[in-house]
């Protein structure tokens, strides 16, 4: 019994794999200019909830979703990422009751998480049923911005442009352009100058 399991997941997995390289080609078809190392998985309802702008670059085993419609929210998602934008591998962007945008020259290490928007805690109800919570949703990147390897940035927050995030940081609030912060919660460490000589992060 647990060959056939095995069989039949094998024979399952070539029809995967299509199907991913196929929305992965869809989405750069509607976004001329981008390179998307395969595989990455993409989730879309509307094509036009994906704006990737050319001379972008997203890395391998990342997973993106960006539904316009939300079973859970009112709120549209939009995922946006402007020109020149790096995106390391095993990225996860949930644009999903919110809106992420990521701002030009941007600069995004392996395994960052970007979460548009977040259940509403309920501990009486099972939390796949539960609504997202709409007092705060969205991701605003601005530009030359660096996001540390590991780094999650939660619904609501803006890094402001020029910014720096430490790799494994868990940024909850707003961070002000021109500054380095690092930590869980991400806290200010110190201000960036234009002379300033970046260390590196990730």
């Amino acid at each position: 019994m647990k060959a056939w399991h095995r069989i039949k997941s094998i024979l399952r997995a070539p029809k995967y794999l299509i199907r991913e390289w196929w929305a992965q080609q869809e989405v750069m078809y509607h976004n001329q200019g981008v390179f998307i190392s395969f595989p990455s998985v993409f989730q879309f309802d509307d094509i036009n909830a994906l704006r990737i702008a050319p001379d972008v670059c997203i890395g391998a085993f990342s997973e993106i979703v960006a539904l316009a419609k939300s079973p859970n929210s009112k709120i549209a998602g939009k995922l946006i990422i402007q020109e020149r934008v790096f995106i390391g591998s095993h990225a996860n962007i949930r644009a999903a009751g919110g809106e992420v945008l990521i701002g030009r020259d941007t600069k995004i290490g392996q395994r960052v998480s970007l979460i548009a928007s977040n259940h509403i805690i309920s501990p009486r109800q099972v939390f796949d049923n539960v609504s997202w919570d709409e007092a705060k949703t969205g991701i605003i990147i601005g530009e030359n911005v660096w996001i540390g390897a590991g780094t999650i940035v939660l619904p609501g927050c803006i890094i402001g442009d020029n910014s720096v995030i430490g790799a494994g940081s868990v940024v909850t609030k707003r961070v002000p352009k021109n500054e380095l912060w690092a930590g869980i919660p991400a806290k200010k460490i110190r201000d960036l100058s234009d002379s300033d000589e970046r260390e590196c992060l990730d």
